[in-house]
């Protein structure tokens, strides 16, 4: 899951053209540096595409996973730790543009919504219908969420998840190019005030824990 940064490249002469002919070199590995600070451990089940894509589905790096997310309120004494944990391990591993080490995040995943009618009422909270599952890409190519969703919330900003007999165990957010963060904020209050989420930001270190009728949000930081 080591990504080469382009200082590497270039040392490697990669910038220049195929017809330099330069010659095979050797690189320290522990020169290779990670491209974020963290990573979930877990990732969701995934079964192999057997045809196109299902139009209007959209795909995110393995990495990406999770790297927004909402959470249970239960557990906020454990988010704040390893959220301070992280802080420090960031700034311990920082490289210039990349991380010696990464850090890994470990959780035990439980219905955020439980029950066989959860995705319906989830459609109900953020008053918008479920569309097709989310595709993972990796370094072995492409597949598919099972059992996966997506809700397009506007301004560039997509809810994704899955669920399985339990409920469902993840929702999380990924926010495109140029995003409205506002859509974002909006299905926060509506999913604290309706289930007691919380929504986790792992490589900005941000915590919002709770809306309030008018409108504050209430952040927490290590």
């Amino acid at each position: 899951m080591r990504k080469i940064l382009v200082a590497l490249m270039t040392m490697l002469g990669f910038a220049q053209s195929a017809e330099a002919g330069s010659a095979p070199q050797m690189v320290d590995p522990s020169k290779i540096l990670f491209s974020g600070p963290t990573i979930a451990d877990d990732l969701p089940p995934l079964e192999p595409l057997t045809g196109p894509p299902t139009a209007g589905a959209f795909a995110l790096h393995e990495d990406e996973w999770t790297q927004n997310e909402f959470l249970p309120k239960a557990i906020l004494p454990e988010i704040r730790r390893m959220l301070s944990e992280l802080k420090a391990f960031e700034a311990a591993n920082r490289a210039g543009p990349g991380w010696r080490n990464i850090y890994i995040r470990k959780l035990e995943r439980a219905p955020l919504m439980a029950g066989k009618t959860a995705l319906e009422h989830l459609q109900a909270v953020i008053g918008t219908r479920v569309g097709p599952a989310p595709l993972v890409t990796s370094v072995e190519g492409v597949a598919r969420v099972s059992n996966g969703f997506t809700l397009e919330i506007g301004g560039n900003v997509h809810l994704y998840g899955y669920a399985d007999e339990s409920g469902i165990p993840v929702i999380a957010a990924d926010l495109g190019p140029n995003p409205d963060d506002h859509r974002l904020v909006e299905a926060f209050a509506k999913l604290n005030a309706s289930d007691g989420l919380v929504f986790v930001d792992w490589r900005q270190q941000l915590l919002l824990v709770s809306a309030a009728a008018d409108g504050n949000i209430e952040v927490w930081r290590p």
